[in-house]
């Protein structure tokens, strides 16, 4: 017997599309969005592999299932982020894939087996990315799945004291310590329990901020260029001259510099100086560059008054001679208009 509620679509697309599917209204409102509660279960192994096909995108491909075997599934989904509950009596074998999204599996009970590693604990999350697949074998475990835009990341990571990697790339799918795996597990806690109320169900602002607050447990977690960065200057393995190029480069953000420049600063070619921003940061010296005049730009933003201040003074002043390219780049790393951001 298979039952199951409403199973919309949680993401489609509209007219006017901003490249990844959705309309900025629509980004808007489903960042709005209260947290919206789904169900299913079945003992139908062709209805639960329909279904985990089509739940997750690209859809994650179950096998191994047999006859009888219940599979239930619960989900909150809140805008740029869903965790659910999946509970599989019985083997399986799941191969996950993403796009554009990062996925959370956090083992809760029963036997489960990542990649070949049979996991012994159940304080041990992993991760499935846009290039590093998972592949599960269960044998009655029950699983909290989080799944993370790519966006929101981002926007999350923009935050930080340092510039944000303009595509946010995870160099494990293991945490890093102990330690960020037991803040992990009391913020996933929370949230789950808070997502569950049904007063903060219906506020829209709560429900944003504590789905910010699960990505940043979520970045802290995981090894990634991220919470990598901030660490290189002080490595004593790093080279000096790449130390000395972000160093150069920090300085004279303001002024109309290039990686000619850079490299002159650490005498070294060009060239050298793309392979070491590559290396040690997995980005180019344009690119760490334009991060950035970008996070220097939302700081005067921030701190700026809109009766004395103009977006596009502060643009010219860190280096974006065209307004509307720079609001375009502003909006994709921070979620919003420069203007948005020097009204609040």
């Amino acid at each position: 017997m298979t039952t199951k509620t409403s199973m919309r679509e949680l993401t489609a697309p509209g007219v006017g599309q901003n490249g990844r599917g959705f309309t900025d209204q629509t980004l808007e409102m489903r960042e709005r969005a209260v947290v919206r509660h789904e169900a299913f279960h079945t003992v139908d192994p062709d209805a639960a592999q329909r279904f985990l096909a089509s739940a997750y995108s690209p859809g994650w491909e179950i096998t191994g299932l047999a006859r009888g075997t219940a599979v239930t599934h619960r989900r909150c989904a809140a805008g740029l982020i869903t965790i659910d509950e999946l509970l599989i009596e019985g083997r399986a074998r799941c191969e996950i894939r993403t796009i554009d999204s990062v996925i959370v599996i956090q083992h809760r009970e029963g036997s489960l087996t990542v990649g070949g590693e049979h996991i012994p604990t159940v304080d041990t999350p992993v991760i499935a990315t846009d290039d590093m697949p998972c592949v599960l074998r269960t044998n009655t475990a029950r699983l909290t799945v989080v799944t993370f835009e790519a966006n929101l990341l981002r926007r999350v990571a923009a935050e930080r004291n340092v510039p944000a990697p303009q595509q946010i790339r995870f160099q494990s799918s293991r945490p890093r310590s102990g330690a960020v795996v037991r803040t992990w597990r009391r913020t996933l806690d929370y949230v789950i329990a808070s997502f569950a109320s049904v007063d903060t169900a219906q506020e829209p602002l709560v429900v944003g901020a504590e789905a910010q607050l699960l990505a940043a447990a979520m970045l802290e977690c995981f090894p990634s260029n991220v919470n990598a960065g901030p660490d290189l200057l002080g490595d004593p393995n790093v080279p000096p001259t790449f130390k000395g190029a972000v160093s150069f480069i920090q300085r004279h953000a303001g002024d109309g510099i290039g990686i000619n420049d850079v490299a002159a600063a650490v005498r070294l070619t060009p060239r050298a100086v793309q392979y070491l921003f590559r290396q040690q940061l997995d980005t180019t010296p344009t690119e760490y560059l334009r991060r950035v005049r970008l996070h220097r730009a939302h700081q005067d933003l921030l701190d700026g008054n809109r009766s004395t201040t103009t977006v596009g003074e502060i643009a010219q002043r860190w280096g974006f001679a065209h307004t509307g390219r720079f609001a375009v780049l502003y909006r994709e790393a921070y979620g919003q208009s420069p203007h948005t951001t020097l009204e609040q």
